[in-house]
Formats: C-alpha cells, sequence, structure tokens
C-alpha cells in the first residue's frame, strides 16, 4: 500500500500544479475581458421623442413588443430628440461593464428572501439580470450604453443566470458584433 501512495500521490501533486484553463467568457458565469469593441454593421434610427432602440432575435423591436423572457439589448444614445436620430456604422470602446441583478421596480434582488423564488407570491414577478456595457465613439459621442437583459424569474428557469454572449449576440443579430480582444 504504501509503494502504490509513493508512486501515486507524486502524480497527483504534479496534476494539481498544472495551471488551469483560462475563463470562457462565452460561459454565463464568466467576466468579460476589459477590452472588448462592439461594432456596428448598420445603420439604426431612434424614433422621435425617444433615445433608445430595442433589439431581440436580430431584429428591431418595438419597446413594448420586448419578449421579456427572452435576451434583448437596449442601445442608447444621451438625449431625446423631437425628430428621428441615425446613428451610423462605427466601433465602440468598450469602457465600463457591469452586471447587476434588480427587479421590475428597480429595487436590488438580494434585497428579497430567496424563498420569494420558489412560489410565495409577496415578491417581484421581475427579476432582469443585466450586462450593461458602456459605449465611447470619438464620431458619434451621443452613443451612451448598450444593456441586455431578460427577466429570469419565468416559469422553467431553474437557475437564475446573466445572458451568456452567445446570447447577447443573437439578441443583437446583423446589427451590431461584440468582439473580444485577440
Amino acid at each position: 500500500m504504501k509503494h502504490l501512495i509513493a508512486i501515486l500521490l507524486p502524480a497527483l501533486l504534479a496534476a494539481g500544479c498544472q495551471s488551469a484553463p483560462p475563463l470562457d467568457p462565452d460561459a454565463p458565469h464568466s467576466a468579460y475581458p476589459d477590452d472588448m469593441v462592439l461594432v456596428q454593421l448598420k445603420a439604426l434610427t431612434i424614433p422621435p421623442e425617444a433615445a433608445t432602440v430595442r433589439l431581440q432575435f436580430g431584429r428591431i423591436v418595438a419597446r413594448n413588443g420586448v419578449e421579456e423572457t427572452e435576451p434583448y439589448c437596449i442601445f442608447e444614445l444621451d438625449s431625446v430628440r423631437a425628430g428621428p436620430q441615425t446613428v451610423h456604422p462605427d466601433r465602440y470602446r468598450v469602457t465600463a461593464m457591469q452586471r447587476r441583478v434588480q427587479t421590475f421596480s428597480g429595487l436590488p434582488w438580494p434585497d428579497y428572501p430567496l424563498r420569494v423564488r420558489f412560489g410565495n407570491d409577496d415578491g417581484p414577478s421581475h427579476v432582469y439580470f443585466i450586462t450593461a456595457f458602456r459605449l465611447r465613439s470619438a464620431a458619434q459621442p451621443q452613443v451612451r450604453a448598450l444593456t441586455c437583459q431578460s427577466n429570469q424569474m419565468a416559469p422553467g428557469i431553474a437557475i437564475m443566470r446573466h445572458l451568456t454572449l452567445a446570447e447577447i449576440r443573437a439578441a443583437l443579430g446583423d446589427y451590431f458584433r461584440l468582439e473580444r480582444p485577440r
């Protein structure tokens, strides 16, 4: 037995010293790299009296037409205008990225006990897992952010989580490309 331990122990120790594989930004619990870029591929028109446009399933969706339980993204400018605003194709540097969880009313999710998730009707009906990208472009400084989210309190969602990079890309379709550094 001692002989077997003497043989296996060094092998196990050597295996434990190997470096862990890099985290995959496409995984739902991984952090995104700091130097991501959002590439706008098509011109977008923000409607009058608005500063945002929503994208879901690869197409533009009306504000009241979003399916809250499916991934969607909100592209945001810094101000509302009386007329339409056209945003031309560009490359935006992601200057900050934040993940947060909040309820429909804007209250943070941790204020609610976990038991709410399992059938207590006193809690929120919508819990959004939000990934927000702050954007910067010298050519179009009015572009502010891209926020991607979904309501994770929906029936059938056993484990609430943030959207994966693949889900965000599917929501953006061929309007935008979110690139990882190479």
